[in-house]
């Protein structure tokens, strides 16, 4: 009887441009085990693999650049507007926080609302109940952590995209080091997310509910002086208030409510991971303690943020009082 190949088929280099496309290419489950035959760094849980992935990405990264100018030209045509915009530095920055930071995570959080029910369901039923539901029962570990997704593949296709764009405006812009240390954690948790592949069943939150806060500060972050264009709230200072009032309070549901929720039992369901005898944990043990890493740093970070808010929050106050 002839044993497993030694070189099994490649699959063909394609564009992965639907969700369709990201089904899986491989079982999870069969008789030959053909997805333990494969390195998870090339094939991760059964998705496409890496070599398609990084020749979507590379198409994504040159649609942001391609968007970016276009809102550019269209702001340009717009200019008349108010003088402010008369000014190159002033059209550029309008343009990558709307078409490339907004754009993006709009996009990755659309994907997350669309196939939450699909993905993680029994997540969403466990926390409308307030934890009291036994739909995330411990016997479900393995499979939460280990079971490929479609949807959450495609989202984090997207995300890494953009944090290889973002990274390039950071540097171009000068925005810091702090921000380059984020994009590079973000990224390679996105990556390492795809391959070698775990914790899908999660992604859609993190990669996605979460950063539809964050979508919205891309918008407001137009207003910052630092960040953005300066005298634009003097241009629109209602805009500025309703963009303020919705960020913080998605920054409130995402982040100070569903954020430890969602975390509590992502360092559980890790926690057993790692002492898992499943086929498919001792190859993703390095990364699965890299996640849970960059997600208590992310977890502490909030604190910070809910610091700022108030700091801020007061400051708009005492201005709109005088």
């Amino acid at each position: 009887m002839c044993g497993p190949s030694q070189n099994p088929i490649k699959p063909p280099l394609r564009l992965l441009l639907t969700q369709e496309s990201f089904n899986a290419t491989l079982p999870a489950k069969d008789d030959s085990n053909k997805l333990l035959q494969h390195s998870p760094y090339r094939y991760g849980l059964g998705g496409p693999d890496s070599i398609s992935t990084m020749l979507t990405v590379s198409i994504k990264v040159l649609l942001l650049f391609t968007l970016e100018h276009i809102v550019r030209l269209i702001i340009q045509k717009f200019s008349h507007v108010d003088p402010i915009l008369h000014v190159e530095r002033n059209r550029h920055i309008l343009a990558r926080h709307l078409a490339v930071d907004f754009g993006s995570l709009a996009i990755c959080g659309f994907i997350a609302v669309k196939n939450r029910h699909a993905v993680c369901g029994e997540l969403i039923t466990h926390m409308k109940s307030w934890g009291k539901s036994d739909s995330m029962s411990d016997e479900e570990t393995e499979r939460r952590v280990f079971t490929y997704h479609p949807a959450s593949q495609q989202m984090m296709v997207w995300f890494f995209a953009y944090q290889v764009k973002n990274m390039y405006d950071t540097i171009y812009w000068n925005d810091g080091i702090e921000f380059v240390i984020h994009h590079i954690f973000a990224g390679a948790a996105a990556w390492g997310g795809m391959f070698p592949g775990c914790c899908h069943f999660y992604a859609l939150f993190y990669f996605g509910f979460s950063e539809l806060s964050t979508a919205i500060l891309c918008l407001l972050a137009n207003f910052d002086d630092q960040f953005g264009v300066v005298g634009l709230e003097k241009v629109f200072p209602k805009t500025k208030i309703v963009l303020g009032a919705l960020f913080v309070t998605s920054f409130i549901v995402c982040r100070c409510i569903m954020w430890p929720f969602v975390t509590h039992h992502f360092f559980k369901d890790t926690k057993k991971a790692l002492a898992s005898t499943h086929p498919l944990a001792a190859s993703r043990k390095n990364f699965l303690h890299l996640l849970r890493f960059c997600c208590f740093g992310l977890s502490l970070i909030q604190f910070f943020f809910v610091a700022m808010i108030i700091q801020t929050g007061k400051e708009e106050l005492a201005k709109l009082m005088s």
